[in-house]
């Protein structure tokens, strides 16, 4: 099934026109946009949102999401919730990738936003996606994804949704290569690229 994974703010946050592919959609998360450039009519999903805060603000966008999914796709998904709250501490670090990860399932197909939430969530993000990739029979990353919102610009503008899936897909080929490539690694990965310099 597509799950759609969404990292929660806590800031209020208002309809922008979001552009993704060949569609602009007026929304308040950006996550909605996404959905709707992969997600047919009437198609069953999963969203999952990551709260990074865990405050009252950031419940209350939790639930202006549901509301937002409602308003965009019917009842035709399913909602999780992940108290990812974090902490600076190793241990905070751990049970927010441990969470993460409980969620993934086999066959999933993954698409993740990474627009909110505090700094360090995102790679926490990136680190559970690599684990269940390579662990979770039929798991499949499908892309990661964040909105590029620039403040001041009039309410016609169009924040685009960046997809930076080939950073994630960069990590897992540099991995591959260094388990197999003993001399020169970086020759490889200019050939594998076509960079005569880098």
């Amino acid at each position: 099934m597509k799950k759609f994974y969404t990292i929660i703010g806590q800031q209020h946050i208002g309809k922008v026109n979001y552009g993704h592919k060949n569609l602009t959609l007026k929304c308040m998360f950006p996550i909605t946009a996404h959905i709707s450039t992969v997600i047919k009519e009437g198609e069953k999903f999963e969203v999952v949102a990551v709260d990074s805060f865990d405050t009252m603000d950031s419940h209350k966008n939790v639930e202006l999401l549901k509301e937002e999914l409602k308003k965009s796709f019917n009842n035709d998904f399913e909602f999780h919730y992940v108290n990812a709250h974090f902490e600076h501490e190793q241990k905070s670090q751990i049970q927010t990738f441990m969470r993460l990860y409980e969620t993934f399932k086999e066959n999933d197909q993954v698409y993740f936003d990474i627009t909110f939430g505090l700094k360090p969530t995102p790679m926490t993000v990136f680190v559970s996606c690599n684990y269940a990739q390579k662990f979770i029979p039929g798991l499949k990353i499908c892309d990661v994804v964040y909105a590029h919102y620039t403040f001041g610009m009039d309410e016609n503008y169009v924040h685009p949704i960046v997809d930076v899936t080939s950073l994630f897909l960069l990590n897992n080929l540099i991995e591959s290569i260094s388990r197999f490539e003993e001399k020169d690694p970086m020759k490889f990965l200019k050939t594998v690229f076509n960079f005569d310099e880098m």
